[in-house]
């Protein structure tokens, strides 16, 4: 026990993505402080993501064997996020700062949330806002020559619905708009085509293929819609929960997402989880692998303006299953350790895309919590 009989929670967790085929890696560390008294709690979250490994650029290469040129990059990420909540009666306020940096991104974002619970306690609703101020920066590597802005607002409401003594339904709506530099700084894409230029003795005619910094729109808005049902089995001591999830874009891009979770109670100390999870989207409006034959002529803009074009495989139409499995352990009263292994398979769904843009991934995540 803290002090004046507060509660401490101090959790841990490191996470290690390896995409196969010498794709991103992704090392992760998250230390979490959480210290309670009363009706209030605080709590800070650390977190170092350091990523690399080679993504596809957009462009056609002539020298790798894949036949697209892929780009190594490297980075870091370190977030800060401080949280403090409050109750007061039936209602609980929650007040966030969130502030990561990276070598080409910062982003400073704050969130509040209201929750207020009904009904003896049986239904609970919350509501939230959020504003992320963020800068895209400039360096020697992207399409951008100077620093960007991008300003992201989100709202959500959500129902919490005890409907049985042993079944727990969830409901969460969401609205977001996103303006500003919303492009990818590093992805490009590529056209055939032939451009006149002045030479020392007169015009001369070059052939393809060009490059151009892709050109998405600047702003967006965004809509989500999510429900979830978990219903515990008294006779074997396990709970069933699923989920599914929709999403839509002002670019066209509509996700479907759902979620299957066994929750076993193997004794009063282990439980094992496993799960899956598959994801379905449709392609933006201005995805294209290469703009050759689309009847667009790239421009070079990175504003937003004048035609959109994107050549990032992440937006056009595709597939991912997640599967893994989680295992908890509660060494003793006061602390709990866990290991996740997960899988994760991703793969595209038109005839123009390479198959070879898109990862599979192992995930291993060990974790630990202390209660005291």
């Amino acid at each position: 026990m803290g002090p004046a009989g507060g509660q401490d929670i101090l959790r841990y967790r490191y996470q290690y993505y390896d995409e196969q085929d010498g794709r991103i890696d992704v090392e992760s560390h998250y230390l979490d402080y959480e210290h309670r008294w009363g009706a209030t709690s605080a709590s800070l979250r650390l977190a170092v993501d350091s990523l690399s490994g080679e993504t596809p650029s957009g462009v056609p290469s002539e020298t790798d064997e894949r036949g697209w040129d892929f780009v190594n990059i490297e980075d870091e990420r370190r977030v800060a996020v401080a949280t403090i909540e409050h109750e007061i009666n039936d209602y609980t306020l929650t007040f966030e700062y969130a502030h990561s940096k990276e070598d080409d991104y910062r982003s400073n974002a704050v969130t509040a949330k209201v929750s207020r619970e009904f009904n003896q306690k049986n239904t609970t609703l919350t509501g939230g806002v959020s504003f992320a101020f963020d800068e895209v920066l400039a360096t020697d590597f992207t399409n951008i020559f100077e620093n960007e802005d991008k300003d992201t607002l989100d709202v959500s409401v959500g129902l919490s619905q005890i409907l049985t003594p042993n079944t727990l339904f969830d409901l969460t709506l969401g609205y977001g708009r996103s303006r500003g530099f919303l492009a990818d700084p590093y992805r490009r894409i590529s056209q055939d085509e032939s451009q006149i230029i002045a030479g020392p003795f007169g015009p001369i005619e070059i052939e393809g293929p060009f490059e151009y910094p892709e050109n998405r729109p600047n702003e967006q808005h965004r809509f989500v819609a999510k429900a979830s049902v978990r219903h515990y089995f008294e006779e074997v001591d396990g709970a069933l929960k699923l989920s599914y999830r929709f999403y839509a874009n002002s670019d066209s891009v509509e996700g479907h997402t759902a979620e299957l979770k066994w929750i076993q109670q193997v004794t009063e100390e282990v439980s094992v989880t496993p799960y899956l999870r598959y994801y379905q989207q449709s392609g933006a409006d201005y995805y294209y692998p290469t703009l050759t034959g689309t009847g667009i002529r790239g421009t070079g803009l990175t504003d937003g303006s004048g035609p959109n074009y994107s050549a990032d495989y992440r937006v056009s139409k595709l597939e991912a299953l997640t599967y893994g499995v989680r295992v908890a352990w509660d060494v003793r009263s006061d602390l709990t350790l866990d290991l996740q292994l997960e899988r994760y398979e991703m793969n595209g769904l038109d005839s123009e895309t390479p198959a070879s843009f898109f990862p599979t991934a192992n995930v291993v995540s060990v974790g630990a919590q202390w209660r005291f």
